[in-house]
């Protein structure tokens, strides 16, 4: 299966450099989005991304939401059917004989924004949750490939190149704890536009920040090149 996998559209923003990857998107068994496809909420943005992709890709498209949309406009948005939307959930995909488990979530800050702290009440209880939620998800799968796509980092290591004081306000470190415990297969985030180490391994896993402005293309992944999710062997130990 080759995902064709990017964040950070933001509308007509970066719509160009987009346009420049279709023959990536074109050559894809699946379209990943992992969130910010829109500019400050304007769910209309859409529609003009939409229209670019499929000028050329007619396969499906999953994603997650980012921070430019906006969790009381969720509604607006699961009105695209054409997007498996998920939002701390889990979705199973089937190209040819091939079966992966798709997870999705916004995912978590280890320190919210001061806007959010200003007007998100309970937003740390809201991450606790976020984080929970995933690994409650990871635990469900114990056997094949399992691909996590958050829009935040899950680890601070594809977010060099940021400043390093916003690293906890862009991504979460406590979840390297939940990748080193369930170890899928390959983590996917957005959100680090200027990060310049953009790949990073942790116990396996291939964590891989796809923000469309830090990578300026669509970047192409081969999921037959990735380990399977650990099964419950994997954990036992025999004399």
């Amino acid at each position: 299966m080759n995902l064709a996998c990017t964040a950070d559209i933001h509308g007509e923003k970066y719509l160009d450099l987009l346009r420049k990857s279709l023959s990536v998107i074109e050559k894809s068994d699946l379209l990943v989005l992992a969130g910010d496809l829109v500019l400050k909420n304007r769910v209309e943005d859409l529609d003009k991304v939409l229209s670019v992709i499929r000028g050329v890709f007619s396969g499906p498209i999953i994603s997650c939401f980012g921070n430019e949309e906006y969790e009381e406009n969720k509604g607006e948005y699961l009105k695209y059917r054409e997007i498996t939307w998920l939002d701390d959930g889990r979705k199973v995909f089937r190209v040819g004989d091939e079966e992966i488990v798709f997870i999705g979530s916004r995912g978590a800050l280890d320190r919210p924004t001061f806007w959010q702290r200003k007007n998100i009440r309970n937003i740390y209880q809201i991450y606790r949750e976020r984080r929970r939620k995933i690994e409650e998800l990871l635990a469900k799968n114990i056997t094949g490939k399992v691909v996590v796509i958050t829009h935040y980092s899950p680890t601070y290591a594809t977010l060099e190149g940021e400043k390093i004081k916003a690293w906890p306000e862009m991504g979460s470190k406590k979840l390297e704890e939940t990748i080193r415990k369930y170890s899928p297969s390959l983590w996917l985030h957005g959100h680090g536009h200027r990060s310049k180490v953009l790949e990073a391994k942790i116990n396996g896993t291939s964590v891989l920040n796809v923000s469309l402005p830090a990578r300026g293309k669509v970047v192409n992944v081969n999921l037959e090149k990735l380990k399977p999710k650990k099964t419950l062997l994997d954990f036992l130990k025999f004399d």
